[in-house]
């Protein structure tokens, strides 16, 4: 595995600081071709390695959610990875329609806890609130928000494996919504 260098970052506005420099956000289609915007991106998307985050400097919000993670566990900061959306069935078929996605980070901090977002370039900064809940509800408000009403249930995840397809990375959240009880209050 590669190594992750951050440069000395030991703290979260350290570690924001870092992806500041390092991290855009982007993805790559299966050609190796970096996109900036969201056109084919359900149809062509995969999860990047840390290798390939680190390598090619871009990730969506579901692989910088991972360098982020990655990062904070090395500092030794607690931290959870969410993933707020519109339930899509695992076999949902539209791959033209644009995602209703977007994953982040939380971590606990001098009594406090902290969104680190960096993918979501309107909202980019560290946010702070008195506790995990509050924000989970507040960033889930938000997306409720800019999805114009929409549900947008939020659930815990603990790992992104290299190389899932939008389709699949959905039905691995989809599987936790099922195996924590959450499913029937998602559709």
């Amino acid at each position: 595995m590669i190594e992750l260098d951050l440069q000395g970052a030991n703290t979260p506005q350290e570690l924001f600081n870092w992806l500041e420099r390092h991290i855009a956000y982007g993805w790559v289609d299966g050609e190796g071709i970096i996109h900036e915007d969201m056109k084919g991106f359900r149809r062509e998307y995969h999860t990047l390695s840390l290798e390939e985050i680190l390598g090619r400097g871009v990730g969506t919000c579901i692989d910088q959610v991972w360098l982020i993670h990655l990062a904070l566990d090395r500092m030794g900061i607690h931290n959870k990875m969410f993933c707020c959306r519109i339930f899509e069935p695992d076999d949902y078929g539209n791959l033209e329609e644009e995602e209703h996605m977007h994953c982040f980070c939380l971590c606990q901090w001098q009594g406090q806890t902290l969104h680190i977002e960096h993918p979501n370039v309107s909202r980019k900064g560290i946010w702070t609130y008195p506790d995990e809940t509050t924000a989970v509800q507040a960033i889930e408000d938000y997306y409720i928000q800019l999805r114009g009403g929409k549900k947008s249930p939020t659930t815990e995840f603990f790992t992104v494996e290299s190389g899932l397809s939008f389709r699949q990375f959905n039905a691995y959240i989809n599987s936790l919504d099922r195996s924590q009880g959450n499913l029937e209050q998602l559709t």
